[in-house]
């Protein structure tokens, strides 16, 4: 488990890096969003919340927290985000990867997991996004699986 928190550790400093020395991109609307979301994954269907803080034009930190039966799964994830050129359309995508941490204690249990994320948020307008990711876990040793998140939100 120390060499996947170690590795998750290396590509969140990677994506970092990466992020500044990005050159910066003229945003029209602030980067933020908080909305539900479902998470499938593991023979299980849970519902949650779902937000995203830029902390830079290209790098994101994902809260999160579900409501598994019996207990609550709850993280954040660190993503790198890619902005595509709009070219005057009126749907925005933005891809993102990165990295998560997850603490789910459902069940009477306490699991932490290191999770490699992928994703992209869709901006319908200026105030409603959807978001769709795959988690997948760096170790399944306790169970855990890979899971898909689809959300929407307000952005502010």
């Amino acid at each position: 488990m120390k060499k996947h928190i170690l590795g998750l550790a290396w590509i969140c400093a990677s994506i970092a890096a990466l992020a500044m020395s990005a050159p910066a991109q003229a945003q029209t609307v602030q980067n933020n969003t908080i909305g539900p979301s479902v998470q499938i994954g593991g023979g299980q269907t849970n519902f949650g919340i779902d937000s995203k803080f830029g902390v830079s034009d290209n790098l994101s930190v994902r809260p999160f927290v579900y409501f598994p039966s019996g207990g609550t799964d709850f993280g954040s994830a660190l993503t790198y985000d890619f902005h595509l050129p709009n070219n005057g359309n009126n749907l925005q995508i933005t891809p993102f990867v990165g990295g998560a941490v997850d603490f789910n204690t459902a069940m009477g249990s306490s699991i932490t997991t290191a999770n490699l994320v992928a994703g992209a948020d869709l901006n319908l307008t200026d105030t409603v996004q959807l978001k769709a990711e795959v988690a997948v876990p760096l170790n399944t040793d306790s169970g855990q699986s890979t899971a898909v998140i689809l959300g929407g939100g307000i952005r502010f």
